[in-house]
C-alpha cells in the first residue's frame, strides 16, 4: 500500500506550517514559541530565495526551514537566534494544530500514542479513554510531562516522538513523528471529544534552556506520512528517524547469559564462573556471545571499577579473563548516572552531583541499600571525562559489552528540583553529552545496550535498547495496576507495539528469558507466553536462568530461541489500534516468504475468543496454506479467511502456517 510523503511549506498569507496531505487538502499548524514566560506568534513572515520563510519578534529572527530526508520526503523545523542584548530562557516550541486537521468521528477515531522512556506505555487509545495509569512516585521518570500527565480525565493524551491517527472506517491513517531526537523532548498533546479530535499540538520542549545573545537554537525536525497501513506508516517513521540521528547497525544480534534474572543482587564471582563454565561445556547447545554480570558487584554505585570483596575477591580484571578463557565475551551493568552517598565518588566531588537551586544535591533515591542517590551532573565537563577514565578502564580490562541502567534519571531529576551546571544543556543533551562521553572510553567496537533510558536520547550512540520494562519471574510480582509496572502483559505490550523500532533506530532488547522452574512465580503457560513473545518479536536473545537448576526440558525453550534468532520479519501486531494490550501478532517467515506465524495472546483472567481474518493478514488467499498450533503439535488442518481460536487465561498460541503438500 503506498505512503504519501506529505510536503511541508509555509503560508505566509496564514502564518502557518501546513503539510499537503494525500487528499489535496493541508494539515496546518500555527507556531508558537515560549520564552521568558511569554508567547511569540511572529505573525509577518517572509519568503526566502530557498523556499523557506523569515520573521522577525520580540528581539528574536525566527526561521521556517525544510530538509530534505529522502527523494520524495522533507522534515520541517524552525529555528530561533536571539538578536536581542541579553540572554533569554527559551521554554518550548509548539505547532498548534489549526483547522480540521483529521476529520474522524470518536466511534472510528483511534490513536496510537508512543512512549517517552522504556517503561513509558507504548499502546492505542481513543477518544472517551484515559490516559495510561502511571505510578505516582515513578512519573517523573515514566512521563516526558509529569506534572501534566493527565491520566485521571478522560481525553487527554500525551504521546512521544510520534503518533499515528486512525479513521477505522475511512481506513486512513496520519502519522506525524520527530525524526530528530538531538536536543528536545519532542512529544504530542492530543485532546480529543465525543465528535473526534478537538486539538493536536506537536511540542519540543526546551527545559528553560538559556540562550546567549546571538545563538541559535533548532527545534526537533518533524514529518507527516499518509496511508491506508498504520503499521507501515510507523516501519516509514523509524527508517527516516533512524537515518536522520545516524542510528549504529549491527551485523548480527547479540546473544548472552544475564545474571539478574536469577540472581539478582547476590551475584557473586563463583555463581559468574559456575555458569560461564556451564555455558562452555554446552556450547553447542546455548550458542551465545556475551556473558553478563548485573547489578551487585559494586562496592557502591559511581564506584564501579571496585568490586564486593566478600562477593568478587578477585575483582573486575580477574572475571573478564576467565570469561574470555572459556571463549566468551564479558559484559557488566552500571548505572553510570547514579552515585551514591556512600560512595567514594560523592565523598571526592559532591559538586558533580545535580544540584536544586542552593546548590545542594537533589536526591533522585531516597535509599538504596541504604544510603541516598545523587544523580552525576554531565553537563559537567569533568564528570563526563571522568565517564570516559572509567569506560577506558573496563575496555582495558576486557569487556566488550555495558548495559546502562537508570539513564532516565538524570533526566528525570528536574522534576525534582535539579538544575544542570550548563544552563544551555537540556535533559536530552544532558543524556546524550554523558552517552557520548562513555562510547568515547569504551570505543566504537563495543556493545552498548541502553537499559531505562529516554528512548530518544540514545538513537546514533547506543547498539542495543530495552524498550519494554522489566520481565521478572511472575506475572505481577506486586499486584500493581500500574502501566509502566514490571507485568508481564506490561512487557509483551511493549514488544510489539515497539517491534517498528528494531533494526531501524538500534536492535530490541526485551529483557532476558525465563524458562526455570525453580525461584519462580510463572506457570508453564506464562512462561511460554514470553518465550513466544521473544521469538516472534526477535532482539537480543539474553538467557537468565541458573544452568544447574533449568533442567533439560525448560532449557529446551532458550535452547530453540538462541537456534532461531530473527525468525520471522514484518512482524506486526494486527490489533494495534483495537487493543491496548496487542492479542494478534503476525510475521512472516525469514526464510521462507509463503510460511506465516501468528500469536494469539491471553492477558485476561477469563477464556477468550480469538477471530482472525488470515487473508487480510496475509495479504491474498489462504486455501493452500494448512496450519499447526506449535506448543500442542496440534495439525488444524487447511486454513479458511477467518480463523477462531479459543484460549485459556494468561496463555497463548502459536500457529504456524504454510503451504500444504499436494
Amino acid at each position: 500500500m503506498p505512503i504519501h510523503f506529505a510536503t511541508p511549506r509555509w503560508n505566509p498569507a496564514l502564518s502557518r506550517l501546513a503539510f499537503g496531505l494525500e487528499s489535496g487538502s493541508e494539515a496546518e499548524f500555527a507556531l508558537e514559541i515560549e520564552v521568558d514566560g511569554t508567547t511569540l506568534r511572529p505573525d509577518t513572515w517572509a519568503l526566502t530565495p530557498d523556499g523557506n520563510a523569515l520573521a522577525q519578534c520580540a528581539g528574536f529572527e525566527v526561521r521556517f526551514h525544510t530538509r530534505l530526508l529522502t527523494a520524495s520526503c522533507r522534515a520541517a523545523y524552525v529555528s530561533l537566534t536571539n538578536t536581542a542584548g541579553a540572554p533569554a530562557r527559551i521554554q518550548r516550541f509548539r505547532f498548534r494544530a489549526a483547522g480540521s486537521l483529521f476529520p474522524a468521528s470518536a466511534a472510528d477515531l483511534r490513536l496510537y500514542k508512543e512512549g517517552w522512556a522504556m517503561t513509558s506505555p507504548a499502546s492505542s487509545v481513543g477518544p472517551g479513554e484515559k490516559d495510561f495509569f502511571l505510578n505516582p512516585d515513578y512519573r517523573a521518570f515514566a512521563s516526558s510531562i509529569p506534572e501534566g500527565h493527565q491520566d485521571a480525565t478522560s481525553d487527554h493524551f500525551a504521546a512521544d516522538y510520534v503518533t499515528v491517527l486512525q479513521d477505522r472506517r475511512a481506513g486512513r491513517n496520519l502519522l506525524l513523528g520527530f525524526v530528530t531526537s538531538r536536543s528536545q523532548v519532542a512529544r504530542f498533546s492530543i485532546v480529543t471529544g465525543p465528535h473526534g479530535l478537538v486539538s493536536l499540538d506537536a511540542v519540543c520542549e526546551a527545559d528553560d534552556l538559556v540562550l546567549p545573545p546571538g545563538a541559535r537554537l533548532d527545534s526537533e525536525e518533524w514529518i507527516a506520512l499518509c496511508g491506508e497501513d498504520g503499521e507501515a506508516l510507523l516501519e516509514c517513521f523509524a527508517g527516516l528517524w533512524g537515518e536522520r540521528m545516524g542510528a549504529r547497525k549491527r551485523e548480527s544480534t547479540p546473544t548472552g547469559w544475564c545474571s539478574w534474572a536469577y540472581y539478582f543482587d547476590k551475584i557473586t564471582e563463583a555463581a559468574m564462573l559456575e555458569n560461564a563454565d556451564f555455558l562452555a561445556e554446552r556450547r553447542s547447545d546455548y550458542p551465545v556471545e556475551y556473558v553478563q554480570m548485573d547489578d551487585g558487584y559494586q562496592a557502591a554505585l559511581g564506584d564501579w571499577l571496585v568490586c564486593d570483596p566478600v562477593k568478587f575477591p578477585n575483582g573486575l580484571p580477574f572475571l573478564a579473563q576467565e570469561i574470555k578463557a572459556r571463549g566468551f565475551k564479558p559484559g557488566i551493568w552500571l548505572a553510570p548516572f547514579l552515585v551514591q552517598e556512600s560512595s567514594a565518588l560523592f565523598s571526592a566531588h559532591p559538586e558533580w552531583m545535580v544540584g536544586n537551586a542552593e546548590g545542594r544535591p537533589v536526591w533522585a533515591m531516597a535509599d538504596w541499600r541504604g544510603s541516598r542517590v545523587a544523580i552525576l551532573d554531565t553537563t559537567r565537563p569533568e564528570a563526563c571525562a571522568w565517564l570516559t577514565e572509567t569506560f577506558a578502564t573496563l575496555a582495558h580490562w576486557g569487556y566488550e559489552y555495558v548495559k546502562l541502567d537508570f539513564l532516565v534519571h538524570l533526566a528525570g531529576v528536574r522534576a525534582l528540583g535539579g538544575r544542570y551546571a550548563d544552563a544551555g544543556a537540556t535533559r536530552v543533551s544532558a543524556i546524550r553529552r554523558g552517552l557520548e562521553a562513555m562510547r568515547r572510553g569504551l570505543g566504537d567496537e563495543r556493545l552498548i545496550l541502553a537499559c531505562t533510558n529516554v528512548l530518544g536520547a540514545g538513537v546514533g550512540l547506543v547498539d542495543a535498547c530495552r524498550i519494554g520494562t522489566d520481565f521478572l519471574p511472575a506475572w505481577n510480582i506486586n499486584g500493581e495496576p500500574f502501566k509502566e509496572a514490571p507485568t508481564l502483559p506490561n512487557v509483551c505490550r511493549n514488544v510489539i507495539n515497539r517491534r517498528y523500532l528494531h533494526g531501524k533506530l538500534w536492535v530490541n532488547d526485551p529483557d532476558a528469558h525465563i524458562a526455570r522452574a525453580d525461584a519462580n512465580r510463572l506457570t508453564l503457560d506464562e512462561v511460554r507466553m514470553f518465550t513466544a513473545a521473544l521469538w516472534i518479536g526477535g532482539g537480543m536473545i539474553l538467557t537468565g536462568d541458573r544452568f544447574s537448576t533449568l533442567g533439560e526440558e525448560r532449557g529446551k525453550l532458550s535452547r530453540m530461541l538462541l537456534h532461531d534468532l530473527e525468525a520471522f520479519e514484518a512482524v506486526r501486531p494486527l490489533d494495534r489500534f483495537e487493543a491496548e494490550y496487542p492479542a494478534q501478532w503476525f510475521g512472516r517467515s525469514r526464510k521462507h516468504p509463503r510460511r506465516f506465524v501468528l500469536g494469539l495472546f491471553n492477558f485476561g483472567e477469563a477464556y477468550a475468543v480469538q477471530t482472525v481474518d488470515l487473508a487480510r493478514a496475509v495479504g491474498g488467499p489462504v486455501s493452500g496454506l494448512g496450519a499447526k498450533e506449535y506448543w500442542s503439535s496440534e495439525n488444524l488442518g487447511g486454513c479458511a479467511d477467518v480463523l477462531t481460536r479459543r484460549l485459556t487465561p494468561h496463555s497463548c498460541q502459536i500457529l504456524l502456517l504454510e503451504p500444504r503438500a499436494n
